[in-house]
This record gives structure tokens, C-alpha cells and sequence, in this order.
């Protein structure tokens, strides 16, 4: 047989995330060097096993006197389709470059033995997993357990389907209970149904540590915390608008409890349309915080935000219009005439505003072409190409 590669797989791309390394790596010194920077990055990593394994392996072979290669393929962060479309590609740049006739496949784990279908175009004559030696016992497996628990990628895979599924298995003994309850309240069926929902918490938790929800809160808190002091218009407008909104449901739904409808269909239309436009000036209120706020940090007025506000206020339009005209079907009110001209206005402003949209696009283009063709015959500074093009958006 002629050249043997031996192909290093890392499917979920540890080299890359933690290591900083570009693949794909062809040779021993270059593969050396990637392993070493994997190490530097997380020692526990087995990934960096595999790779100095397969290096042995074409060691042993050139030792032998056979005309071996070694190589480093990785996918991507999100297992699944992505990372095997980049496992193929860097395959074939490796064939491509060391034309082999016969390839060893050297990965860590099972996971890595899916790549088998995308090998193509090269005879596989042999594979070699690599076990890492760990403490015996049972301290050594906690702390491996342990230490794969600590990676959020395999909490996503393997914590929080495990979650669902006591989640979903938990209502099947909730839900009867619970129907039961409500028809007749007795304390005895809340007993009954405390190990389905000491079962659904669990499940609930679960899925929460699986997703890493607390640290995402944290993240989260920080975010709001500096955008509050970053931008602090922008951030009082949206606490106004949102305060408005929840005012004017709450408010909406005590004044509707006063009201007499025939059944339980007009009284929902009514709260929905009554909710339709506080909703839509808290979102313009909100797009004017937006403007102010971004004009007194970058003196810039973006036309945009006026037409979205002008876009909701013609959506609003069309949706009263539309309860309108279904509360008069359902003989509800007389409002036929209101509800029609409600909705020729809404597309009337729909139709404007795209038109202003587009209109202002094309001049951007056309801004846009304009700075390129000056840059091509004079060429312009970085700084002021690139005043130049916040000048157009």
C-alpha cells in the first residue's frame, strides 16, 4: 500500500474553541504544536490525547518503514449538521494535499465515529479509540462526571433531555390529579400528587442547569445594568413603555369586569382591541427613546425608526379595523363602516411607508456607489472612509 493517513477527529471542535488552533493541521511538528496548545488551554481535554496518539501512530509507521502522514480535522462548537459540513470540507483539503491511499481514523470517544459516512474518495484500514487513564474507583468516576457536568455544551445534550422527559412523564400523574382537584377540592389529592410534582421540579431543574439559565440571568443583569448607565434615555423610555403597557392591562381588565357581555367571545375581542393601541404608543414611545438616544451619543437621526413607528400604527390600524368589523359580524355593536375605513387606512399608510422605506434605500445606495467611486479615483483615509459611510447609515 502506498501513503497512509492518519486523521485526528475532533467533531466538536475543542482545538479550535479552546486551543486557538487552525485547522485543518497537517504533520507531525504541526500537530505537536496543536496538541501542546490544547494542553495549555485544558489539560483534561482528551481531545489532545487522541491527536498525540495518532502522532504516535504515524511515528511507529514511518519506524517501520511506511510512508505515513499525520493529520488534525475538526467540525464545529454545534454538533450536528454544521461541524460534519466542516469536517467534509477540511477532509478534503487534507486528501487533496496528501493524497493518500489508505487512512487510520484516531478519535476519543464514540462520538467521533459518526464522521464515518463523510470519509470518501480513501480506503479506511483501520480505526483506534483512545481510552485516557483516570483514577480508579469511585472518586475518580465523580470526578469525571463531575468534570463533563462542567462543560455547558454536554449539559445542553445530555442534562436537559433528561429534564423534558421527567418533566413529561411527571404530567401523566399531575394532570389527573389535578382535573380531579379542581372539580372537587379535596386535601387528599394534593397528597397524591406530591411525588409527580417533586418529579416535575426535578425535571424543571434539570432543564434550568441544563441551559445554564443562571449564569444567562446573570449575563442578563449585567446587560441591563449597563445599558442602564451607558444608555440611559433609551433604557428610562422603554421602562416607561413598559410600565404603561402592564398599567393598561391591568386597567383594561377591571374596567371589562364591569361591563355585560352575552357570552365570553365579545368580551375577549373588546379586551384585545383595547389593548391594541396602548400597546402600540408604548412602542413608539420606546422608538422615540431609541432616537433620542442615539442621536445624543452618535448625532445621528436614522429615518428608519420613524417609519417603524409608523408601521405599527398602521398594523394597529388594520387590527381594529378587523375587530371592528368581526364584533359587528357576531352582532356585537355597528361599527361596519368604522372597521372598513380602519383598514383602508392601515394599507394606505403601509403602501406610503414602504414607499418612503424604499426610496430612502435607493438613496443610500446611491450614496453608497457614489463613496466607492471617489475612493476609487482618490483613495480616502480609513478615518475618513469611514466617517463616510456612518454619514450614509
Amino acid at each position: 500500500m502506498g501513503k497512509i493517513l492518519v486523521l485526528a477527529v475532533d467533531r466538536d471542535d475543542d482545538f479550535g474553541a479552546k486551543g486557538g488552533v487552525t485547522t485543518p493541521v497537517v504533520g507531525v511538528e504541526r500537530c505537536k504544536e496543536a496538541a501542546t496548545a490544547l494542553a495549555m488551554a485544558d489539560p483534561e481535554d482528551s481531545d489532545m490525547n487522541a491527536l498525540f496518539a495518532a502522532i504516535k501512530v504515524c511515528l511507529d509507521l514511518r519506524a517501520e518503514g511506511t510512508d505515513a502522514e499525520v493529520a488534525l480535522i475538526c467540525g464545529d462548537s454545534k454538533v450536528g449538521i454544521k461541524s460534519d459540513m466542516a469536517i467534509s470540507k477540511e477532509f478534503e483539503t487534507v486528501k487533496k494535499r496528501v493524497k493518500p491511499e489508505g487512512l487510520i481514523l484516531v478519535g476519543d470517544g464514540a462520538e467521533d465515529e459518526y464522521i464515518y459516512p463523510l470519509i470518501s474518495g480513501v480506503k479506511i484500514i483501520s480505526t483506534k479509540r483512545v481510552y485516557v487513564k483516570q483514577a480508579p474507583g469511585l472518586e475518580g468516576s465523580l470526578y469525571i462526571l463531575t468534570k463533563m457536568l462542567a462543560d455547558p455544551d454536554k449539559r445542553r445534550r445530555f442534562v436537559a433531555p433528561i429534564g423534558f422527559i421527567l418533566m413529561l412523564v411527571s404530567l401523566f400523574f399531575v394532570l389527573p390529579n389535578l382535573v380531579m382537584y379542581l372539580s372537587d377540592p379535596d386535601i387528599s389529592i394534593i397528597a397524591r400528587m406530591s411525588s409527580g410534582l417533586a418529579v416535575l421540579f426535578a425535571g424543571l431543574v434539570l432543564i434550568l442547569y441544563g441551559y445554564s439559565v443562571g449564569k444567562r440571568m446573570k449575563k442578563l443583569k449585567s446587560t441591563i445594568l449597563t445599558n442602564m448607565f451607558k444608555e440611559s434615555t433609551k433604557f428610562l423610555f422603554m421602562s416607561v413603555a413598559i410600565a404603561f403597557t402592564v398599567i393598561s392591562i391591568v386597567y383594561d381588565y377591571l374596567e371589562i369586569q364591569n361591563m355585560y357581555f352575552t357570552s365570553e367571545i365579545p368580551r375577549v375581542l373588546f379586551f384585545i382591541e383595547a389593548l391594541i393601541w396602548p400597546t402600540v404608543i408604548s412602542i413608539m414611545f420606546y422608538t422615540v427613546g431609541s432616537i433620542i438616544s442615539e442621536y445624543q451619543n452618535e448625532r445621528v437621526f436614522r429615518t428608519s425608526y420613524a417609519l417603524t413607528g409608523l408601521t405599527f400604527a398602521a398594523y394597529a390600524l388594520v387590527a381594529t379595523g378587523f375587530l371592528d368589523v368581526l364584533q359587528t359580524y357576531i352582532g356585537y355593536g355597528q361599527m361596519l363602516e368604522a372597521g372598513i375605513l380602519e383598514i383602508v387606512s392601515g394599507v394606505a399608510i403601509t403602501l406610503v411607508v414602504n414607499f418612503l422605506r424604499g426610496r430612502d434605500t435607493r438613496i443610500k445606495q446611491s450614496r453608497r456607489r457614489s463613496i466607492i467611486r471617489r475612493k476609487k479615483k482618490a483613495p480616502m483615509e480609513e478615518d475618513d472612509l469611514e466617517d463616510a459611510y456612518d454619514a450614509v447609515y
